[in-house]
Formats: C-alpha cells, structure tokens, sequence
C-alpha cells in the first residue's frame, strides 16, 4: 500500500491517512493483515480443521478466489470461473460439465459472460481447483475487491458489422489483470468492471461499467473512446465519458492509470459502500480524473472528437453471417441462463465435432460460431433436440435473472422462476414479444440490471395488516441501454407478483394499443410516474386532468449524469 494521504471533500483540511482507513474500514483492515490471495495457502490447514472452525475474515478472503457462500451459510459455496469475454473451448466446456455432474447438476451463465457452479464444499476445493487449472481455466480475482470478469461483445472478430475486432485489447487486459503476479490489483477499494468493445450495437453495455473502452474511428485510426464511472447496484449511474482517443496500443497503460488513480487514494477506501469508481468521478469530476490519468501517464491524451454511438439494439441471437465467407454464428436462447450437464456435455461435443467454437453472452446466452453455412440445419436439429428453445422469442431469449433462491444470501426470491412464469404469462396473452426485455433481480445489487431493462423487476415484500409476509416486487420503468442509456423509474413498490403480472399485463397491451413507438422506452417517457402507474392499475390511458400535475419524485431513482462530449 502506498503512501500518502487526501482530504476529505466534505472537511477541507482533514487529512486521510491509511492509519485513518484502517481504523474505520475493517474490511480494509483485513486485507492489510493478510493479503486475500495468500488466504489458499491455508487451504489444507482450513479442511483439517473444519468448516466452522474457519474465521470470517478467512470466508471473505476465500472471495479472491471466486467463492461466495451458498444460501444458507452452512459450508457450501458459489464458485464463480472467469471466462474472458466469455469464451471457453470444447474440452474446457466438457471438464465444467464433470464438476456440473458431480455438484448438483447445475450452472449458470451470468450477465458477465462468467460460468457459476453452486454446493461445492470446502474438501472439495483441491481437486476441483486441479481440475480447472489443468485445462486452463481460473476463478481467481472472480469476487472480492478485484477487477471482475472482462467483458466484451460476444461475437467479436466475427460479425459482420462490428468496427474492428477488440478481441486483443481484451485479452491483454485480461493477461496482465488476471496474473496475481500483479498484487497491486487485487487489492482495489472495491469490486471493479471493465469492458472493451468495438461492438456496432454497444452489445456489452459500455454505459453501465467502471471502465469501458468504446472502440471508434478518429481520424481513419482504430482506437477507444473511455466512459468512467458506471455502475448500479443502490446508487445507478450511467458512464461520463472521459473525453480522450486511445490508440489499440495504450488501452493497457490507460486502464493502468485510471484505476491507480483510484486505488492509491485513501479516501476511496474510507467506507466499502462508497468505494466504487462511479463514487469517485463524482467527487472530483471527469475534467480532474482526465488530468490525474495523464499525470500518471506522463503525457496528454488526445481529445476525442466524437462519441461513438451504437448503431441500435442488437443482442446477437438466432443466426447471423460471420465476417468470414461460408460460415454463420447461432445465438442460442437459454432462458434465464441455467444449464445441466447433459446439456453442457452435448454442446462440448457438438462443438468439438464439428470443430465449432463456444462463448457465452452477457444475456445469458450460448454462442456456436465458425459454423459452416452447408452444416447450419444439422447444427441448429441438435439444438432444438437437446431442448434449446431456438424458436424463442426475443423476450424469451434475451431477458435475463440474477442467480437468487436458492442459491443466493441476498435474494428474496427466485428471479429465474419468477422471469420464466411473467414471461410464460404475457406471451400466453400476447403471443412472442420481440421489442422488450426485461431484467429480474432478487436484490438491490441489479446483477440482472433491472435499472436498464425495458421492464426491471426487483424483489421486495409486502406485510399486511394481520402481521403476514408476502412476496412481492418493485417495477421500474424507463431504462435502457445504447442509444436509450438511462437510469430507469421506480414506478410501483411492493406489488404482489399476481398483481405485478396484472400490472405488467396492462402496460403491453396499451403499448401496443397506441402504437406503433420507436421503442418501448419512447412510450414509457411519455408518460409521468403516476401516468403509467395508473395505466398498469386500469388498463387505460388516463385522461387530461385526471391526475395531480406532479407526482411523488421519491419513486424516482437519482439522477444520473449523462456522457460528456
């Protein structure tokens, strides 16, 4: 750790000192006192004497290596194996299927392009560790405070349409951050995302992440614009651009720079739940962040002359055309993200059969590529046999769920059930949705985004008078991703999910009753909080005069700042 001291923004004149972050943040204390990445050496120690003998600063430093607690905390643990850009080979694929097997028979992609595999015990950590690295796979640096999964757009160096293929980029930062090698970087004040793309479509979700590199064109170069300072979870805010042009050849030593910026500050380390970057840009403003880079730098970067923008929204599912002739990418549909090992077995034999390669999407999805067009029937027969439902549609197969019940401690529900069972309620009135998504979380942590979905869904709970407890949720309104980036509305609270689906069935019929619309975020902003409040309740368009001028502004989420330049 280095040294030095700030001050505080809210105190002129007070300085922090590492003494003072210490004494007030014990999370940061017990990183001090053990570094989490030495935590493994322990392991044998920690089996022999017994999960409950365990401290639980030793359970969260088992965090920097992809492990969480399973629900209850009773010595089952989450194992989260970093996948960057979420791609991963056939033989890779069939040796997570072995574990799969063996550990409840089920996985999950996550809205990182991540595999999650769930009741792994603490014996069973050795040979499952062994497992992983002997076919090149790790899950170091996949939770704690370090930089998550690299993400990036799924079908880079293949579709047709995108700018250039980041895929390098990508896997540089993936190279360099991954290897504990650099302890620098798995010390950070808190969790932290990047992601590179050069994606037409903005597919990754630049807006919403720490550090996103925004592939685009200046002056006939490839290279990056840069948006700090996104995030979700209890505090939305959508990416400031930085103002800057980065050559493919500096996005290593720009990222360096950003997050060292960020990490050596005490003051960003005073409490874990304002340690994220986008706490940080806010504090001192991209103007100052540009110039602390470019002093740590050593040199100025060049002003950006114009933000890319994303062409619409495109998740890349179904069949697409690669870039390179006579082969076809499939998006395949996997609602809600689960999968077995029968499946993930099949796929892993498919692939190597046919000599395909696997990735995963941050819509939770599986994508097959470098399939040649003359083998494209038999390929997608095996995938409607094995139960992908290939005919989904794009509400099926692009909505997305955290992990929630059972597995997760923060959940106060199921999301995947419950996004399958309102998704299974309005096609059965509507028939396929194509132009909305949503996003259903168990938690305020928005791991499935539910401050940008079309439609975000949120488990809350409702008590009645009689002292009962009752599921319910809270929906938001008003997000949305690319071109529509913004932080959405909470616009019902604590609504029982038989009447949240009532609700959610309301809205898509006026929808489609006065539309045709731009999009369904275009229909959404036309109306206030209590507008469409009242048409979820009624079913009708309220009338003029029928509703209070303003409205309650504490349903709103907070205001979030839109991209600079």
């Amino acid at each position: 750790m280095p040294d030095g001291r700030t001050h505080t923004a809210d105190r002129p004149g007070t300085a922090v000192t590492w003494e003072t972050v210490w004494n007030k943040n014990p999370r940061e204390r017990m990183k001090r006192e053990k570094h989490p990445l030495d935590v493994l050496q322990e392991l044998e120690d920690f089996i022999r004497r017994g999960y409950e003998a365990i401290s639980e600063e030793d359970i969260v430093r088992l965090q920097w290596y992809g492990l969480y607690h399973d629900k209850p905390r009773v010595g089952h643990f989450m194992m989260r194996i970093k996948l960057p850009n979420g791609r991963i080979t056939p033989e890779q694929l069939a040796a997570v299927g072995t574990l799969v097997q063996r550990f409840g028979d089920y996985a999950e992609i996550t809205t990182r392009q991540d595999l999650q595999l769930h009741w792994i015990r603490l014996e069973d950590l050795p040979e499952v560790f062994h497992i992983l690295r002997s076919c090149g796979l790790t899950t170091i640096g996949g939770c704690g405070d370090t930089i998550r999964n690299i993400t990036g757009c799924p079908v880079a160096g293949i579709d047709a349409d995108e700018r250039f293929d980041s895929t390098p980029e990508l896997q540089q930062l993936a190279t360099f951050f991954y290897d504990p090698e650099h302890r620098e970087y798995f010390n950070l004040p808190r969790k932290h995302k990047i992601t590179v793309s050069a994606c037409a479509y903005h597919c990754n979700y630049p807006e919403i992440h720490d550090i996103a590199f925004v592939g685009t064109f200046q002056n006939g170069q490839p290279g990056y614009a840069v948006w700090i300072g996104g995030g979700l979870s209890t505090y939305p805010r959508i990416a400031r651009s930085l103002g800057v042009f980065v050559p493919r050849d500096q996005v290593l030593p720009v990222a360096r720079a950003i997050l060292d910026v960020w990490r050596t500050d005490p003051q960003n380390r005073l409490s874990f739940v304002k340690a994220r970057l986008k706490f940080f840009v806010e504090r001192i403003g991209v103007a100052a962040y540009r110039a602390r880079v470019e002093d740590r730098l050593g040199y100025r970067l060049a002003d950006l002359e114009t933000e890319p923008r994303p062409r619409g929204r495109n998740f890349h599912v179904g069949v697409h055309r690669q870039k390179q002739p006579g082969y076809v990418y499939i998006g395949v549909p996997v609602p809600a993200g689960r999968l077995d090992a029968r499946r993930i077995f099949a796929l892993a034999d498919l692939a190597a059969r046919m000599q395909l390669q696997i990735r995963f999407s941050q819509r939770q999805n599986v994508m097959l590529t470098h399939v040649p067009e003359r083998q494209l029937p038999e390929v997608l027969r095996c995938l409607q046999d094995l139960g992908f439902p290939m005919a989904a549609s794009p509400l099926r197969a692009q909505s997305i769920a955290c992990t929630s019940d059972p597995y997760c401690n923060f959940a106060l529900n199921s999301s995947k059930n419950l996004l399958l069972d309102i998704i299974d309620d309005l096609e059965s009135e509507f028939g396929p949705l194509h132009d909305v998504l949503i996003g259903a979380d168990g938690c305020p942590h928005a791991c499935a985004h539910h401050w940008v979905a079309d439609i975000g869904l949120m488990a809350s709970y409702r008590r009645h008078p009689d002292g009962r407890v009752e599921s319910a949720l809270m929906i938001i309104l008003g997000g949305g991703y690319g071109q529509e980036a913004a932080v959405g509305r909470v616009i019902a609270r604590r609504v029982s999910v038989p009447e949240a689906k009532r609700y959610l069935r309301n809205l898509i019929r006026v929808y489609r009753q006065t539309g045709p619309w731009p999009s369904f975020r275009t229909f959404v902003t036309q109306y206030s909080d209590a507008e469409l409040l009242e048409i979820m309740q009624s079913g009708h368009v309220p009338t003029v005069g029928s509703l209070p001028e303003t409205h309650d502004a504490a349903v709103r989420s907070p205001s979030e700042p839109s991209r600079t330049g």
